[in-house]
């Protein structure tokens, strides 16, 4: 080879390697803040039954358990926080104050604009359950019974809500999904949906509905609303002790082919 081609080889291999390399769209990391959520199947809801009081009524509106398969998604790490807030929606209605504390007092709408306004948008309830499970299949992702390392409930909140991520993660990095404060989701409420959820990223009731569901419970349950699959029609209303925050989510980049 001529001295001329090797130097103009040698240009060509220090040029193509100063240029940037492009993000594989399937292994790079999540925006700050959120958690990337692999797709896959589980089984949502439950089949156990909880009396709260005996022949009184039960849990009927978690059941019965079903499959459901979803794609992949991302999910905001934490609950929004008043600091977030405010810096995109202005002002918010919290009873408790501080800026690392999750919103309380929420409405759906609000909710669902919060994160329109960040190019995200609220999870449907089932990718809200399949995040909180987070590959696992019990009453908790951390086990059966109560973990105080994992949740502010009312054994251990004070009767107060706490900054975010001060309690552990679950396997999937998200904090606080259960306890602290109760989160809003897509889906309009419907008691008997489970009975006839497709299987393929369920997004609830077709039919417009009177109220939205909420997931997750807040610092104020009992030992008995302790669990993944609890679920409940939502208000942001004091008088019904539901202490309704947000939690955002997005859909995953698209990978290319």
């Amino acid at each position: 080879m001529k001295f001329a081609q090797t130097i103009f080889l040698i240009s060509i291999f220090l040029l193509a390697s100063s240029l940037p390399v492009p993000a594989d769209p399937v292994t790079s990391p999540a925006p700050e803040g959120m958690a990337a959520i692999p797709g896959g199947c589980f089984m949502m809801g439950t089949d156990k039954i909880f009396w709260y009081k005996p022949d009184e009524w039960d849990n009927v509106r978690e059941r019965p358990a079903h499959k459901v398969c979803l794609d992949p998604f991302l999910m905001d790490r934490t609950e929004a926080t008043q600091k977030q807030w405010e810096k995109v929606m202005g002002h918010h209605n919290s009873i408790y104050r501080g800026p690392d504390l999750p919103v309380q007092e929420v409405s759906w709408e609000a909710a669902r604009d919060f994160c329109l306004k960040q190019g995200k948008r609220l999870p449907t309830e089932a990718e809200w359950e399949y995040a909180a499970r987070a590959g696992t299949q019990g009453t908790n992702f951390w086990g059966e019974g109560i973990d105080d390392d994992y949740l502010w409930w009312v054994g251990n909140s004070a009767r107060t809500p706490h900054p975010v991520a001060t309690r552990k993660p679950n396997p999937w990095g998200l904090y606080d999904m259960t306890g602290n404060v109760w989160e809003w989701v897509k889906d309009w409420y419907e008691e008997d949906y489970y009975k006839k959820s497709p299987v393929n990223n369920p997004r609830g009731p077709e039919k417009r509905q009177s109220w939205r569901v909420i997931r997750g419970a807040s610092w104020v349950e009992e030992e008995i609303d302790i669990r993944i699959t609890i679920r409940m029609r939502g208000l942001a209303d004091p008088t019904e002790d539901f202490w309704v925050g947000a939690r955002c989510a997005q859909n995953a980049p698209k990978t290319k082919n």
